[in-house]
């Protein structure tokens, strides 16, 4: 679309018809932007109150400053003693965990002891249960073994009687 100098006239007609051209013309009026200025004598007493008025506002934010600080330096101080009541607790949930692992260990440590310990009395009565058997049976050939003595003591002895009675 190409603007002609045709289209500027005929906007500028259009504008010349309508409100806007008077409105944008128009010399700006003082209006409530600025203020109405009365005698100088209301004007001194309006300067003093304003003054006063601006002292205690900055007083009043100094305060407001100092008790916002005071609120953050007891925040912090109280940040840091549950820091340290934390790390108190932390260190004695650690000592705990460490003596609750010695006993474990130590558990387990009677554990196994004992269990060696009746591993090694079951051995222990087996080889004695062994050894009877084996006292047992020894004592039962060397008795075996004297009867047979015995017996052959009495036949030869037998036989040499008769032999002296013939």
């Amino acid at each position: 679309m190409h603007i002609t100098a045709e289209k500027i006239k005929e906007a500028a007609e259009a504008l010349e018809s309508t409100e806007l051209k008077s409105f944008m013309f128009q010399e700006p009026t003082a209006g409530p932007l600025t203020r109405r200025r009365r005698s100088s004598r209301s004007t001194g007493r309006s300067r003093r109150s304003t003054r006063g008025t601006r002292r205690s506002t900055r007083g009043t934010r100094r305060s407001t400053r100092r008790s916002t600080r005071g609120t953050r330096r007891s925040t912090r101080g109280t940040r840091r003693s549950t820091r340290r009541s934390t790390r108190g607790t932390r260190r004695s949930t650690r000592g705990t965990r460490r003596s609750t692992r010695g006993t474990r260990r130590s558990t387990r440590r009677s554990r196994r002891s004992t269990r060696r310990s009746r591993c090694s009395t079951r051995r222990s009565r087996r080889s004695t249960r062994r050894s009877r058997r084996s006292t047992r049976r020894s004592t039962r050939r060397s008795r075996r073994s004297t009867r047979r003595s015995r017996r052959s003591r009495r036949s030869t002895r037998r036989s040499r009687r008769s032999t002296r009675r013939s």
